[in-house]
This record gives structure tokens, sequence and C-alpha cells, in this order.
């Protein structure tokens, strides 16, 4: 994870690379180590290098978190190739236990949108638009989580906790 001293060689190769750069600022440092002490120190410093060769000003925080972020998002299957993916599983006719999706995001919405019984309607349009936005929601959701900080992430479950109780409380 990002430390002190990756964060103080980054900060040297923003400095000598661009315009703009401010004087060295420990407390900067401070800032910067606490906010991308989440982020492998090898995806740190393959970002800032990428981003040193791209920007001609100083970047701030936020770019080298993002390109960060950027580095480590994963590939997800296209919607189509989800459906498609669905529709082969529910064509696999087997006694045996069927083989898993290829994604996980892909059985979650799999099942979110009723699973076979749906997906085998003969309004295929819909059911295949409504797999659409299931689907995209999910990885709009998964890569939004991917860009929380750890101490948010904990601020927002702890919130999404105390609503769900509350909601259970109300509807008894």
């Amino acid at each position: 994870m990002a430390d002190r001293s990756t964060i103080i060689a980054i900060m040297a190769i923003f400095t000598r690379s661009t315009k703009n750069a401010p004087a060295f600022d420990d407390e900067q440092a401070k800032l910067w180590t606490s906010l991308l002490k989440d982020i492998p120190d090898e995806i740190v410093m393959a970002a800032s290098k990428q981003l040193a060769v791209e920007n001609t000003f100083y970047p701030a925080l936020a770019e080298v978190r993002n390109k960060c972020l950027q580095l480590m998002k994963p590939e997800y299957p296209t919607w189509p190739e989800a459906f498609k993916e669905c529709l082969e599983y529910i064509n696999k006719f087997s006694w045996e236990q069927k083989d898993g999706f290829s994604h996980p995001l892909i059985e979650q919405a799999y099942n979110q949108v009723g699973g076979w019984e749906n997906l085998m309607s003969d309004d295929l349009p819909t059911v295949r638009a409504q797999f659409r936005q299931t689907y995209e929601s999910l990885i709009f959701r998964a890569e939004n989580e991917i860009k929380l900080l750890p101490e948010s992430r904990i601020v927002s479950e702890k919130y999404q906790l105390e609503v769900g109780n509350l909601v259970k409380r109300l509807s008894a």
C-alpha cells in the first residue's frame, strides 16, 4: 500500500516533469499518503508516471487517485455478452449441475431479472432491456464502490445498516 516514500517519489516525479509544481510540503506528503494508502505502491507509481507524461501541470490528488483506480478497474463483459451468456446458461439442458457464470455481476443480473422464468419470456426485447438496465446498474454501483476511500466505505455501510434497521422498525 502507498507509503510515505512512494508519495515523496511521485511528488519528485511531478516536480521535475510538470509546470507550476508547488514547493515540497511535508503536510501535503502526509495528506497524499493518507488518501492513497489503500492503493498498492506499484499502482500509485505507474499511475503517477503515466500522469507525468500526459500532464503539463502538476496534478491534483484527485487526478492521481482517479488514474490509479482506472488502472485497477476490472474488465466487465459488455451487456450483450452478459445477456448472451445468460441465454446460453438457460439453454444448457442437463441434469448435472450447470457451470456458473463468467462474472458474479452476470449472475446477479440474471437473478435480479427473475432468472430463466423471466428470460424465457415471449417478450424478448423487453426482457433484454430489463437485463441491460439491471446489469449496467450493477456495474455502475461496483465502480462507485471501488472509488470509495476505506473510511468512506465504513461510514456508508454504517449508515446503510442504520437506515435498514429504521425501515424494519417502521414496517413492523
